[in-house]
């Protein structure tokens, strides 16, 4: 059987084919691309993998799918595109071959395959022209089989990728907060509540201080609308709650104007098929109930504070008047709760039977340190603080803390500025460290102490307070001791004696005062050494 194609050679500029033509590399190209897909899958496949390297933007405008019914028996998919040069044709044919399907170029009704190994520069029709028989169907020319394709029907390259299934995907079996991306909620994640859960749902995060807002959207057969919520970097121990909440569902923004459920991805990289999504509506792709939820336009978001219900009682001799209203605060519960977390000691509570060992261990604690530290009398014990995030007379000692070098009691730890705990406990619930303090209702140099979970905690004022070293010290007494007549100066005028020194004045000076005698005399002139003392 003879050929049906031939190699194209280098430089070659005349073809039989209509339409090719060289690039600037030499390859043959036409003006018209075809790839063929045996099954629908296939060509999902081949547009999800060229949206992951390129935009889909670029190939859609001149995109066409037809379903064709192959002469002799068997169906096709064929996807029609503009012709490009051969970088671009070279990166079709390898995400084509990937997925099963077969790359021709030409132009009308006939295309080639297109270059591989064995013909670097392309291929042409081996003499003749070969046409198809009819404007509607399309020849495909291989190396030895011509095979020819008449048109079905034509999908929608845009309602193809919109009715597209979604794919389930694994999520961490420890949570998402195992996950460093949070499974791609790190920075914003879309949150749709039921409508009989949304006043619930918005409590707790206000709770738990995540930055919010939302918006009412009313989906298509719901006659309530439901709640569309927008978090900012969310952590992970509330996303894992609100995923196992049924009736909530977690979105992961994916474009602009389209989010999909966590858990699920589309098929196409979204993000590089905007002209997908005609118009200024919002996509939502929802993975467990299958559907996808349209929302004319962007969603106008509004922050959360608005939307949180807040008990409201008027008073009651003028209930019209709405100056008068009073929001109920809310009253956080804070307990104690064991916690493997490492804290640095900041005090300890030691009984009063090692008082005695607390003395002794007073010579062993630097004095940057014993300088710092402050006790409290306790009904429990001693409490010795070295450290403490409030500054003052308290402060934070310069190296290491007497704390840290007294091996007695109970080591304290500090959870919020002032407030502190016993070593292995931390506060539940977690709130900011200030609110804390203004939950507890410290004033600005107020100590707050946990002792136990059955206990109420301790308020330490800056006068229960005192320096370590003066509390342990004890005070010292100092005897008077009087003067003996016989050591008494003598009375009367002072007088002064000049005596000629010699060469060594100093030397037996204190001998000689003893004696009552000068240290050195001069005999003929020669100086001579004190007695006792030999050169």
């Amino acid at each position: 059987m003879p050929a049906l194609l031939e190699p194209i050679a280098a430089g070659q500029t005349r073809f039989h084919l209509q339409g090719l033509a060289p690039d600037a590399r030499g390859v043959a190209c036409g003006r018209e691309t075809l790839v063929t897909f045996p099954s629908l899958d296939r060509l999902v496949a081949f547009l999800g993998a060229y949206s992951e390297e390129c935009s889909l933007d670029e190939l859609i405008p001149t995109m066409t799918i037809e379903r064709a019914r192959r002469e002799g028996g068997g169906h096709a998919l064929l996807m029609r595109c503009a012709g490009a040069d051969s970088y671009a044709l070279d990166r079709l044919g390898r995400l084509s071959m990937a997925v099963h399907g077969q790359l021709f170029t030409g132009s009308g009704t006939v295309f080639v395959r297109y270059r591989d190994r064995m013909a670097p520069f392309g291929y042409d029709l081996a003499g003749g022209t070969a046409t198809a028989a009819s404007p509607e169907e399309v020849l495909v020319v291989d190396h030895d089989i011509a095979a020819r394709y008449r048109a079905l029907d034509r999908l929608d390259p845009v309602e193809l990728i919109q009715r597209l299934s979604l794919r389930q995907i694994p999520l961490p079996l420890a949570g998402i907060a195992t996950d460093p991306q949070l499974c791609g909620l790190h920075e914003i994640a879309l949150v749709l509540v039921a409508p009989g859960l949304s006043d619930r749902i918005l409590s707790y995060l206000w709770g738990n201080q995540v930055p919010l807002a939302g918006v009412r959207v009313a989906l298509a057969g719901e006659r309530r609308a439901s709640l569309l919520l927008r978090l900012r970097q969310p952590s992970g121990q509330v996303l894992d709650v609100l995923h196992g909440i049924p009736g909530v569902e977690l979105l992961a923004p994916v474009s602009q104007r389209a989010a999909v459920e966590i858990g699920y991805r589309h098929p196409i990289h979204l993000a590089s098929a905007s002209s997908c999504l005609p118009g200024d509506e919002m996509y939502l792709f929802r993975g467990r109930v299958g559907r996808v939820e349209r929302l004319d336009g962007a969603p106008q978001f509004i922050d959360g504070a608005h939307l949180v219900r807040s008990d409201v009682a008027a008073r009651a001799h003028d209930p019209g008047d709405a100056r008068g209203t009073a929001v109920q605060a809310l009253k956080v519960e804070l307990r104690l709760r064991p916690t493997a977390s490492i804290r640095e000691p900041r005090g300890a509570l030691i009984r009063w039977e090692q008082a005695g060992l607390l003395r002794r261990l007073i010579y062993l604690i630097p004095p940057m340190a014993l300088a710092a530290a402050r006790l409290a009398v306790l009904p429990q014990g001693m409490l010795v603080l070295t450290g403490s995030s409030l500054g003052g007379a308290a402060g934070l000692a310069a190296g290491v803390g007497a704390a840290a070098i007294i091996p007695l009691g109970m080591r304290i730890v500090e959870v919020a500025p002032g407030v502190l705990v016993p070593d292995g406990f931390e506060l539940w619930p977690h709130v900011r460290p200030q609110l804390v303090r203004e939950l507890l209702g410290l004033e600005a140099a107020d100590h707050a102490l946990f002792l136990g979970t059955d206990q109420s905690p301790l308020r330490l004022r800056p006068d229960h307070l005192a320096p370590l070293d003066a509390a342990m010290m004890s005070r010292l007494e100092l005897a008077v001791i009087e003067a003996s007549p016989s050591d008494s100066p003598p009375s009367g005028p002072a007088t002064l004696l000049n005596e000629r020194l010699g060469r060594f004045a100093l030397w037996g000076f204190g001998e000689a005062g003893r004696a009552g005698r000068p240290a050195v005399e001069e005999a003929s002139g020669t100086p001579e050494l004190p007695p006792g003392r030999e050169s």
